[in-house]
């Protein structure tokens, strides 16, 4: 039988001073008020960008869209950046119904919330001639 290892006092109170300082720090960094106002703002974005993005590509109502508002982490990852030029990337997932796969898009965004351009991975045919001819809007194959 192995014996457990003794701590000395000395380790045991660097080890409790060390834990509690890096989970308060967490902690404070996570209530900041800087931290809630920019997820506030992340959350406002993201939630015109999935508006936009139903009305850019005259989505169905059955549509299912993956954003970093609802995620699904079991589909991918999907982000929402600010830009240097003070706009916005929002990235996410879509579906028509359950019968298809997910297919990723990325949204850039002005600063007042805008589509600068708008990229779906699909198969073309699937769009309508007047969506996908808009200068905006870039289908690329489902890779």
């Amino acid at each position: 039988m192995t014996s457990r290892p003794k701590y000395t006092p000395v380790q045991i109170v660097f080890a409790i001073v060390v834990g509690l300082s890096l989970s308060s720090i967490v902690y404070f960094s996570t209530i900041s008020p800087d931290s809630q106002k920019q997820r506030a703002i992340e959350e406002t974005v993201a939630l015109e960008a999935e508006k936009l993005f139903f009305i850019l590509l005259e989505l169905p109502d059955s549509s299912e869209i993956i954003s970093p508002i609802n995620e699904n982490r079991d589909v991918g990852k999907t982000y929402i950046y600010p830009t240097d030029n003070g706009g916005w990337q929002v990235s996410g997932y879509f579906r028509r119904s359950q019968l298809e796969g997910w297919s990723p898009w990325l949204m850039n965004l002005d600063e007042r919330v805008n589509v600068i351009e708008l990229k779906v991975q699909g198969r073309k045919e699937s769009f309508s001639e007047n969506i996908s001819s808009k200068s905006n809007i870039i289908i690329t194959p489902i890779q």
